[in-house]
């Protein structure tokens, strides 16, 4: 499985205008279904407010990987977003994240394929210098390229 197989153009956007976490779940469930118009927004929004729940998925280092499963959902649905001033995320090392990869999945979606995208996403962000080289991005557009890069040096 790659990166490239999930994302699209239009499923990246830059900036969050939400100030609370939860207004931020929100913001990211609306676009989770404006970009995968199969999705309702209160599916996707309730699947990554109740994985929230157990713990933030504010991963520190400015990455953030909300997500959840939903019953209503058939397979994985992924979008990234960018935010160059930062959201507080609640994560672990008290810095504010700048990059959201927010993924609904299917109930019975495999563990192991998912497990698979978010080792593709860290190593994405440990092993390349995307938390520097993404502060020049100026559209969604270069998001998404520069992502698809960042995953052909890892590959």
């Amino acid at each position: 499985m790659r990166l490239s197989e999930l994302l699209k153009p239009e499923f990246v956007k830059i900036g969050l205008n939400g100030k609370t976490k939860d207004e931020l779940l929100q913001e990211i469930a609306d676009f989770i279904s404006v970009a995968h118009t199969a999705i309702d927004k209160k599916d996707a929004y309730k699947a990554i407010s109740e994985r929230e729940k157990k713990g933030s998925t504010g991963l520190g280092n400015g990455l953030a990987i909300p997500h959840g499963r939903s019953a209503r959902v058939n397979g994985m649905h992924l979008v990234v977003i960018y935010d160059e001033k930062g959201k507080d995320f609640e994560a672990y090392d008290k810095k504010l994240s700048h990059l959201f990869f927010a993924a609904v999945t299917s109930e019975d979606y495999s563990p192991h394929e998912q497990l698979e995208v978010l080792r593709i996403i860290a190593e994405i962000y440990e092993k390349t210098d995307i938390g520097m080289s993404i502060s020049g991005v100026k559209n969604s557009m270069d998001v998404y390229n520069l992502l698809m890069k960042k995953e052909e040096e890892i590959s």
